[in-house]
This record gives structure tokens, sequence and C-alpha cells, in this order.
């Protein structure tokens, strides 16, 4: 504005700051969740705890989704999961019949998938003290959780009534009756006449729950008819997460390990899926699992197997984890950890043991396949022998790496619109050097070791061609801190 009358005219001009970084291990976890009441599927959320995962996604997500609780014992920030839908998914299932044949109740697994045809479940009748079978004894178990209920009865009006405790204590199961969707018995209710009719006499008949009379047979069975989800379900469960851009770790829970192939076109798809947002600025990893030990006929076999996976599955963005069943810790782990430590020789916590030992000469060629290994270290306990991504490059290099994309792309946004000339391009300069000389006061990026490189170097510029199309050119050399994992000593033994 041009000022007609003296005076005196000030702008305000507010410095540009660049915000916070949205913070390092957020996991995006893929896996099987319950329905909602209605029967439709859960959306994708957020969880800072095992406890609201439970309570957004279900009591069974300990068995449909074990890497959850693994992560977050492994101190991992918060998890972003997003359930596995698709028509082909069904439920384990059990019909608890009378001697009559017909259904007494119903049991059905809480989430969908083939997991819950392992649920082993034992019915038995009881005696009250007048001698009369009028009770059952219901035992469930799966792997090592057991579910034990007594006393349970077959009036609806009972407190102990089957359907109400079962429904309200198991993580495992549901149960329904199915007489109550029939109706059961009908009752009489006296039709109110409308106005200027007479009344009939006649009687409305309205379902009412009588309760069952028929006791289940006694039974030793298992769940059955629960059905896995496909390739195609995981793909569209992995499109969700392109919208959470401070995702930076990406897991699967694949129930069916057994169908390698599933797992492997699962890996595959995740691996593209951190490449192409990587290149959008939005990095993140993703991590999986080796099959499980039984899979194979013996160590060798599995060895030999795991490590010819890496011939294909080469990237610097994926993490093959072994032996099967702490890929959820090895990410909690990770995602813990600052960007810039290694998770080499880090101890796990919440993982009783192995399910596989592996004998030194299986580690070397673990480890000369790239393989992320565990192994049980007498005064560690169970620690990552070595932070590698299937490529051989080091988990931590390339967090750092992330880390320096994502902070020079909040920054650059900060400045479109105000580098058309040379005091904004010095500013964009600024900030960059402000950004990365925190970095290395963090310990996340060094100097050379003869300290003639810097850590970093920072140049901003545009050519008159440049300036016509509207570009300015940013070049950064970033020198990420590696992991020493080998010490070599040499000891002078004097006379």
């Amino acid at each position: 504005m041009t000022m007609v009358l003296p005076g005196v005219e000030i702008q305000v001009v507010k410095e540009i700051v660049a915000g916070q970084l949205n913070p390092s291990g957020i996991l995006g976890l893929i896996g099987i969740t319950e329905e909602n009441v209605d029967g439709s599927w859960k959306k994708m959320g957020r969880a800072s705890s095992y406890k609201a995962l439970t309570n957004q996604y279900g009591r069974s997500i300990d068995f449909t989704v074990p890497e959850a609780k693994q992560a977050f014992q492994n101190g991992i920030s918060e998890i972003v999961m997003v359930p596995v839908t698709g028509s082909s998914m069904t439920k384990a299932a059990l019909d608890m019949k009378g001697k009559s044949g017909d259904t007494v109740f119903k049991l059905a697994a809480r989430a969908k998938g083939s997991w819950a045809n392992n649920i082993h479940v034992k019915v038995e009748g009881k005696k009250d003290d007048t001698g009369k079978k009028i009770m059952v004894r219901l035992t469930l178990s799966y792997k090592d959780n057991v579910e034990f209920y007594d006393n349970l009865y077959l009036d609806p009006a009972h407190d102990r009534y089957f359907c109400n405790v079962i429904n309200s204590q198991s993580d495992l199961v549901t149960a329904t009756n199915p007489a109550n969707k029939k109706g059961g018995k009908k009752n009489k209710k006296e039709e109110v006449p409308t106005q200027g009719e007479e009344s009939t006499g006649e009687a409305n008949e309205e379902p009412v729950d009588t309760g069952l009379k028929e006791l289940p047979v006694d039974t030793e069975t298992i769940l059955s008819g629960g059905a896995s989800p496909t390739a195609k379900d995981f793909d569209n469960a992995l499109i969700e997460l392109e919208s959470e851009d401070d995702v930076d770790l990406i897991l699967p829970s694949i129930e069916n390990y057994t169908d390698w192939d599933l797992a492997k076109h699962v890996y595959a798809s995740i691996d593209a899926h951190c490449k192409v947002m990587s290149g959008n600025c939005m990095n993140r990893i993703g991590l999986g699992s080796v099959p499980p030990p039984q899979t194979f006929t013996s160590v060798e076999d599995e060895v030999d197997f795991i490590s010819r996976q890496t011939l294909t599955m080469n990237s610097d963005r994926f993490v093959l984890v072994a032996p099967y069943g702490v890929s959820g810790a090895v990410a909690g782990l990770v995602g813990n950890l600052p960007v810039h430590q290694s998770p080499t020789f880090k101890t796990l916590a919440g993982v009783a043991e192995l399910t596989q030992k592996y004998a030194p000469s299986h580690l070397k060629s673990l480890l000369k396949s790239n393989i992320l290994t565990l192994e049980a270290k007498k005064g560690k306990g169970i620690i990552i022998e070595k932070g590698l991504t299937t490529s051989g490059e080091q988990i931590s290099v390339q967090r750092v790496a992330d880390k320096a994309v994502r902070g020079t792309k909040m920054i650059g946004d900060l400045f479109i619109g105000t580098l058309n000339n040379v005091n904004g391009r010095n500013a964009l300069r600024e900030k960059c050097i402000e950004f990365f000389l925190q970095m290395e006061k963090e310990g996340a990026i060094v100097p050379s070791a003869d300290g003639s490189d810097p850590s970093y170097k920072v140049d901003v510029y545009a050519t008159d061609d440049d300036i016509s199309k509207g570009i300015v050119r940013l070049d950064i050399a970033v020198r990420p801190v590696r992991a020493i994992d080998y010490v070599y000593g040499t000891i002078l033994v004097r006379a």
C-alpha cells in the first residue's frame, strides 16, 4: 500500500517454521478381525495400546492377529489396523445336537478364517443335586489356550444360561440358540379391535423363547468350515494403507503360512507398495515371516528353503524374519528404536521361546542370504542376530534415509510459491541445513571416518530454463550412521 499522509507503515512477515515430523514406529497391520454386530466389516482404524485394539476389533484378535500383541510388547507407538475382508471367508462352526438330531446350540468362531478349524470342543452333560442331568459343561481349547465353562443351563431366564455365558466370556466362540430364531412356542395375546370393529375374541400369536428341553449329547470334536482370505483380499486391504502417510512399517498376518504361494504373493505386493509409496515421499518398510518348522522334514531343509527366498525377494524395503512366529516382535522393536539405531543384538520382549533353534552353521547360511534371524543367546535373551533387509542393507540405514526424505518433503511443501527469487531459495536451503544439522546432533548422520567429508550437503539452485518452468532443484547428500556389527581384536602377548 502506498502512503499518502505522513506516518509509519509496518508489515509483519511471519517466518516459515518447519513443523515436527510424524513420529516413527507406526505399524500398518493387515489381518483378520471380528465383524460388527450387524455383520458388516469393520473399517480401518488406529490404536495406541493392545487394550484399545481389542476393544475396537474384538477379543479374538489375540488368535487371528498374534503379531499385534508382540508389536505392542516391544514398544510400537501405534498400530493402523486394516481388516482383511472377502466374500470367500467363512466362520468355522459346530452344531451341538440333541439325541433327536435337532440342533440345540450352535457355536461359531468369533472371526472368520481357517484358524478356528483347530478349536477343540468337549461337551458333557451334568447332573444337579437331585440327580437330573439338566446342565452342560463345555471345554474349549485352541493351541495353548483353554476355556472351561461349568454349570451351564438351557433356560434363557437362568443367570447361567448357555448362550449368555459363552457370548460374554469366551474369546474364541459365540453361541446361538436356533430355537429362538424359529420362534419356539406361541403365546396367546388378545387382539385389540380398531375403531368401529368388535373384538372377535381371537388372539394373535407372538413368538417367545420358552427355553430348550433337550440337552446336547456328550461329544468331543472340533469346529469346521472356516475359510481363509485370498491373495486378492490382502491386495484390497493393502490399498487402504495408501491414504496413511505416517505409516513407516507394514506387516501382514497370514494365518496359513503353509500356503507359501499366497505368502509370497502378499510379500511381493507389500514390497511393491512400499516402493511406490516411498517414491511419493511416504517411505515405509515391509516385514514378513518364514513358514513354521512343521512344514519341513528337517532343519537343513528349512534353512535351505528359507535361504533361497531372497533370490526373488531382494529389496531394500522388505525384511524376512526367521524363525516363524516372531515377526510382530521384530516390527515392534524396530518401530520403537530411533531410526538411526540398528536392531542388531537387541533383545526382544514377550517371546518365551523360538519355534526353531538354528545351529551356528545354519545362522551363517541365513545371514549370508540376508534373512533377519533370531537367536537365543545366553546372558542376553532372544536377540536379533543382524538387522538386514533382503537386499543386505542395514534397516537403520534405510530408515535414516527415509527420515531425510520425509523431512525434505515437509520443508519443501512450506516453500512452494515462495521460491521465485534468490531470498526464497536461500531460505529453503537454510531450513534444510537446520533439519540435517539436527539429524547430525542426534547421531543419525555422521561425517566420514577421516572427517574429510561432512555428514550432509545441501544445494538449492535453478537455471533460467528451470525458472521458466517453475522448477527449483534441491540436491542433498547424507551419510547415514552405520551399525558396527563386528569387532576384530589383536592381542599382543608379551614375554
